[in-house]
């Protein structure tokens, strides 16, 4: 009897289906917890520089830190969000910083990517600097109760999409 062993055609192409969907499966969620991971970071840095801000308003009696705004002029609203958006950050994090040890305590634990005490950003988990709306502007919009807020571009990277932005007020709602 000349039996001969291994495998047929059809069950190697059945293996390698079954393999190609096992696959499939496994890069969808990594895709998936990464994405969600890289939110909640970023929702979890809203809430924090937003407590830091309560803090430094409740030490200057309402005040709020002068930050760079912007101003569309020829621009696009994006592309000059974007371009203010570092300068907005740093001043930001340097006038936090200088009435807390912003690296020392709350930011401590975060990577160097997310933030950089040396350069003092604060990037989001996905690498644009978090931006502070001290006022009501047309292209954004204003949190409820017209209060200043912190938001990031969200996985885009692009400010004014707002159906992916992450809002410290809608973060702060989350606690």
């Amino acid at each position: 009897m000349s039996g001969r062993r291994g495998f047929t055609l059809i069950e190697l192409l059945t293996s390698i289906a079954v393999l190609v969907i096992v696959f499939g499966l496994m890069i969808s969620l990594s895709n998936f917890v990464r994405n969600t991971s890289a939110t909640d970071l970023t929702i979890s840095l809203l809430r924090k520089i937003d407590d830091q801000l309560s803090q430094y308003s409740r030490r200057f009696d309402g005040q709020m830190p002068a930050v760079p705004r912007f101003d569309p002029g020829p621009e696009t609203p994006e592309v000059a969000l974007a371009k203010v958006a570092r300068q907005n950050n740093e001043a930001m994090m340097r006038a936090l910083g200088s009435q807390t040890n912003l690296s020392a305590t709350v930011f401590a634990d975060l990577p160097s990517s997310v933030y950089d005490p040396e350069s003092q950003t604060l990037r989001d988990a996905w690498g644009s600097p978090i931006v502070f709306m001290p006022a009501m502007h047309p292209a954004i919009g204003m949190a409820l109760d017209n209060r200043p807020f912190f938001f990031s571009a969200g996985p885009d990277r692009k400010y004014l999409t707002r159906e992916d932005n992450l809002y410290s007020y809608e973060a702060a709602a989350l606690k």
